[in-house]
């Protein structure tokens, strides 16, 4: 449900049709939260089903409309509700995490190769999310600037802070996730040298347990 909350608080901003809160999703809550188009499409017609957000017909080209949403009462007092809701930590569900408990199963060439991925993709996360940081914190995207605008004066610095201090402390966690990629592969260099097995041979292939036969 987390994505109606993201597409509530990017339309309290301003009214949008779907193209241009596809846009703004992937621009902003995308960075957090993925979600496909499709995904997004479905949701505003729940929103909109349950009062959340209406829509009007506007004219689009020669013949054509397109529809913009706008967030409702109703749809400001759900995205209230959702912020004062505190909830525990999502337990931990890390397909990455999950299968390095298992690299036994793999060679040493193979856990590298996983290694490296996860490398490569948090050093470009860690880039990206440092540069929207910035971004926001020079006040600098299209979104924020109309949010700013609307919002009453006592509120804007925080409204610019909590998300900083969101990207900042992505940022943070994707600089850990390099360092433990870049120490497992250090652990790999070490065990390939102490157990002297080629690069590409498995290091422990399962096999079925002896069934006991009382």
């Amino acid at each position: 449900m987390a994505l109606r909350y993201a597409l509530l608080a990017l339309l309290e901003a301003k009214p949008m049709s779907g193209y241009e809160l596809t846009r703004q999703f992937d621009a902003s809550a995308a960075y957090v939260w993925h979600a496909h188009h499709p995904q997004i499409y479905t949701e505003l017609r729940r929103m909109e089903a349950d009062g959340l957000v209406e829509a009007e017909e506007a004219p689009r080209g020669a013949g054509a409309t397109k529809r913009h949403y706008f967030i409702t009462d109703l749809g400001c007092d759900e995205l209230l509700r959702w912020v004062s809701e505190v909830a525990e930590p999502a337990r931990e569900r890390d397909a990455a995490y999950l299968k390095a408990t298992y690299f036994e199963f793999g060679s040493f060439d193979l856990v590298r190769r996983h290694l490296r991925s996860h490398l490569d993709h948090y050093e470009r996360m860690a880039v990206r999310w440092q540069l929207h940081a910035d971004q926001l914190e020079r006040r600098d995207t299209p979104l924020l600037r109309q949010r700013l605008a609307h919002a009453p004066r006592h509120a804007q610095a925080a409204i610019v802070a909590f998300k900083v201090h969101v990207y900042r402390g992505l940022t943070e966690r994707a600089h850990t996730e390099v360092r433990w990629a870049r120490q497992g592969l250090e652990l790999v260099d070490r065990l390939e040298s102490e157990t002297g097995l080629p690069a590409d041979e498995t290091v422990y292939r399962p096999t079925p347990p002896e069934r006991s036969t009382t």
